[in-house]
């Protein structure tokens, strides 16, 4: 049997999209067959999908967030202020208590501002959101699916000088909608939890029951939400933080690629809410904002929130003139003083690109270059002497603050630069609490393939469970002498200029065993 004719058998099973089949030299100058095998999404979220995979990924989460609770920092933390289990990617350390303070504060302002009064949350934890958000309600409705999470809630609850009235607790899962009627809240929460999802399929059957129990001119706030976009600039910051000085770029890279292969959460890009629009018509609009934050840490580098409309939409549509960032750049005085001239109102600008992540971005740009030579130690110290030469957001709201004007900024055209666009204005006072409604500039092609804007929590688990599944497929479909020896799954099949099989481009296999 040909080679080409193996790769075709190959192909037959429903979790291949691409396969390449090469000899590769093993010990003592023996050759065993090799397959490079391209997964196909659709299959691995249709596993993860299962029953009982989702149950054994939710009951592993279940069983983390159970465990924060019997430890010395929760037992010893400040009424209304539960933060245990929140650590540091880069430390592991927990993250520092004011800037966890500054995160829920930034939180519950963007939530308040919605003028909510029958809320529904999705996760609510410890009540970081509940506690403060609830006594401006008239009701309030929360779940979780960790009995010690609610249970740690409910003594905070009692030891409240006022009482919360109209607050109800339910322990469940985030796809439990029992009970609740149709068109019932005007408002849905769920605030840094669906990065715990088993998968991007859980979320949509989520999103739909969500649909039913929002009020018609209601939102759903997804807030702390990991982006895809920026998952590879998440991932060299935090292996460049961790890397001794001596490591080489190339094993960087290597441990780069593994923290983004091996995410056990759910990340998700800012297209996916984007696409959620065009398949749910009830869906009217979306709004996707860097977080605000004055620290510098993976909540304000990384993570975004979205808001969704849902059903009728009232107010303006306001079409800005863009100006694009110019090649120069600006800095916050020049900013300011366009700002301050006699007759502006407005300015709107795109592509502006984004100071917190810039060096990141740098950082991986250098590391895939892979100088053999180069260490992470001379990669940090050029990065040190480097200036930025964008804006940090939070600049750009402080400025606004300055001059008593309103800034809006997006992060709807979902650019892997992580730049965003803004738009400061100048609204009359009778204005000010009018809806209004900004058409942000979107990517110019979105896929209608949801599973194109999130990664595949668990790959790595999901990986040994496929080349199990194949090597039993190729033992009944192929002969012993044509049936591969081992199986690596890559990104993609490397091809020459010619569309040719790039033999050298292959990784290289691990042929170690018999």
């Amino acid at each position: 049997m040909r080679v080409s004719k193996v790769e075709i058998a190959l192909r037959e099973h429903p979790g291949v999209r691409d396969a390449a089949v090469v000899f590769r030299e093993a010990k003592l100058g023996e050759r065993k067959l090799v397959a490079y095998i391209v997964p196909n999404a659709d299959y691995w979220e249709r596993v993860l999908s299962e029953t009982e995979e989702e149950r054994k990924r939710l009951q592993k989460w279940r069983k983390t967030f159970d465990l924060m609770q019997f430890g010395k920092e929760a037992n010893s933390s400040p009424l209304a202020f539960n933060i245990a289990g929140w650590n540091s990617s880069y430390t592991r350390q927990p993250i520092p208590a004011e800037e966890m303070r500054e995160w829920v504060d930034e939180s519950v302002r963007e939530i308040l501002a919605l003028q909510s009064q029958e809320i529904l949350e999705i996760g609510c934890g410890t009540g970081l959101l509940l506690l403060r958000i609830a006594p401006s309600c008239k009701r309030y409705v929360a779940t979780d699916f960790s009995s010690a999470v609610l249970q740690r809630l409910e003594e905070q609850m009692a030891k409240l000088e006022r009482p919360l009235e109209g607050v109800s607790l339910f322990e469940r899962s985030a796809d439990n909608f029992e009970g609740f009627e149709p068109e019932s809240f005007d408002t849905i929460v769920i605030n840094s939890v669906i990065q715990h999802f088993p998968s991007v399929t859980y979320l949509v059957r989520v999103l739909e029951q969500m649909l039913e129990v929002v009020k018609p001119g209601g939102r759903i706030f997804f807030g702390d939400v990991r982006s895809l976009s920026l998952l590879n600039a998440y991932a060299t910051s935090v292996e460049l933080f961790q890397a001794p000085p001596t490591m080489s770029l190339g094993e960087l890279r290597e441990r780069v690629l593994r923290r983004v292969t091996h995410q056990e959460q759910l990340v998700v890009s800012p297209t996916f809410f984007l696409a959620l629009r065009r398949r749910f018509p009830k869906i009217t609009r979306v709004e996707i904002r860097p977080r605000r934050g004055c620290f510098d840490n993976e909540l304000n580098r990384f993570r975004f929130n979205a808001t969704l409309s849902i059903g009728r939409e009232t107010g303006e549509l306001f079409e800005p003139a863009w100006q694009e960032w110019p090649a120069e750049g600006l800095t916050i005085e020049a900013i300011r003083r366009t700002l301050e001239k006699p007759g502006c109102t407005m300015l709107a600008l795109k592509s502006v690109p984004n100071a917190r992540i810039e060096k990141d971005l740098l950082a991986a740009n250098e590391i895939a270059r892979g100088s053999s030579s180069r260490t992470a130690g001379d990669l940090r110290s050029s990065l040190q002497k480097t200036e930025t030469r964008g804006i940090d957001p939070q600049a750009l709201w402080n400025l606004a603050d300055d001059l008593n004007l309103f800034v809006d900024m997006s992060w709807t055209s979902s650019r892997e630069d992580g730049s965003f666009d803004l738009l400061f204005r100048r609204v009359p006072q009778s204005n000010q609490h009018s809806r209004f409604s900004i058409a942000w500039p979107e990517p110019a092609s979105i896929s209608e393939d949801l599973l194109h804007h999130a990664n595949t929590p668990g790959q790595t688990a999901l990986g040994g469970k496929l080349i199990q599944e194949l090597l039993d497929f190729s033992k009944q479909k192929l002969s012993p002498d044509t049936a591969p020896s081992a199986f690596v799954l890559t990104d993609a099949i490397p091809l020459k200029s010619d569309g040719e099989l790039n033999y050298e481009a292959l990784p290289l296999p691990d042929l170690s065993e018999p």
